[in-house]
């Protein structure tokens, strides 16, 4: 082979190789630019879905804190009754100490669906913001245990009326009893331990509407963060790749 013409033949082989790196480097440039593409979707996903769940769950606590505090108004007003004030409208009585018995069992808990299905399955990472991610853990961990806390300080005092009241629906007094009836109901109640109770359950009424506020104060930083990173215009249709990106 003349020299002219293996010179040209390793120049040839040269350049080759260099298509070929240069190939390479730019395939694998574009697969990368197309995971990170693909991760901040499913950034996307878990931060809207995570956020739609919180702002839910905040909203049905401020109907539960209303609830709560006619449950505590009405328990308020029952004191002087059991202990031994005249009762002028017996049934107003009774269904006053049905009001008073509501939320006496466990009540459901804030939904974390969402967050526990991405805890659990190792997607938490996607969130790139690790604030964001530290909040979030740390706010359904308090959830979790004032829930708990709520549950361990359950009264007789729901189970002692609902078995002393005849109900028409779960928090509503029968309506066919005669007056006779109701004098020998409310009789029959004056003379239980619902007294006894009256203190616990105006406690844990009270505390129930303390975590529950407390839960609503501890939710503003995380939902802010996450309102921050939502990206709406990113979960449009011609942004997924062909592929099933969702978690």
């Amino acid at each position: 082979m003349k020299a002219g013409s293996f010179k040209r033949y390793i120049l040839y082989a040269v350049g080759e190789v260099i298509l070929i790196v240069v190939g390479v480097l730019i395939a694998v440039s574009l697969n990368n630019s197309n995971n990170f593409r693909v991760k901040r979707l499913q950034e996307q996903q878990i931060v809207v879905r995570i956020s739609n769940e919180l702002n839910a769950g905040i909203n049905r606590i401020s109907i539960f804190q209303d609830r709560l505090r006619r449950k505590e108004e009405a328990l308020q007003s029952l004191g002087p009754f059991l202990r031994g004030k005249v009762i002028d409208d017996k049934r107003s009585f009774l269904e006053g100490v049905i009001l008073a018995s509501t939320f006496g069992w466990e009540q459901p808990p804030l939904e974390q669906t969402t967050f526990r299905e991405v805890l659990n399955s190792g997607q938490l990472g996607l969130i790139l913001d690790a604030e964001l991610r530290l909040q979030l853990t740390r706010f359904y961990h308090f959830v979790t245990q004032s829930e708990e806390r709520s549950n361990l300080r359950m009264s007789q005092f729901p189970r002692t009326a609902y078995k002393l009241i005849p109900r028409e629906a779960e928090n509503e007094l029968k309506k066919s009893l005669s007056e006779e009836e109701i004098s020998e109901i409310v009789a029959t109640v004056l003379n239980s331990d619902l007294q006894s109770h009256l203190i616990s359950e105006q406690n844990r009424a009270k505390f129930m509407i303390d975590v529950r506020d407390n839960m609503k104060t501890e939710s503003n930083e995380p939902q802010s963060k996450l309102d921050a990173r939502r990206q709406p215009g990113m979960l449009s249709e011609s942004n997924f790749p062909s592929s099933n990106s969702s978690f």
